[in-house]
């Protein structure tokens, strides 16, 4: 078959403001990357009961005991992060749960009522705040 009779395909050639979209999209992409996962671990625990919360600095190992709506629920912070020990409810599915490490995590003993979140909020010259 002859090439001359073959429909040319048009090559692309991708012009300087095409280049500049995609730099400035990938720019965007590894900025935005950097801000979400790479920024500094979340240094506050959160932890409320009823009406009351507590915040705990993740940076200082200590073992947390909570009064919640059936009984006493125990936290434990450790290199960073925060999990339920041991709780008073049926099935223990708090003290199975993932430990709560990065900014937004929460974990929750639901019949206990006691719930726990880390955030990046610094409180690191106190023991512990009450809201």
């Amino acid at each position: 078959m002859d090439n001359e009779g073959a429909a040319r395909r048009p090559r692309f050639r991708p012009k300087l403001l095409d280049l500049a979209i995609v730099a400035v999209a990938a720019a965007g992409f590894a900025f935005s990357a950097v801000t979400v996962y790479g920024g500094s671990q979340p240094s506050t625990l959160v932890v409320s009961s009823g009406s009351v919360q507590w915040l705990y600095p993740l940076s200082e190992d200590r073992t947390i005991q909570v009064e919640g709506a059936l009984g006493v629920s125990t936290i434990v912070i450790e290199d960073g992060t925060a999990r339920f020990l041991d709780s008073p409810c049926r099935n223990k599915t708090c003290v199975a749960a993932h430990p709560v490490h990065a900014a937004g995590d929460w974990s929750a003993c639901l019949p206990n009522g006691v719930f726990i979140r880390a955030e990046g909020e610094s409180h690191t010259d106190v023991d512990a705040i009450v809201r």
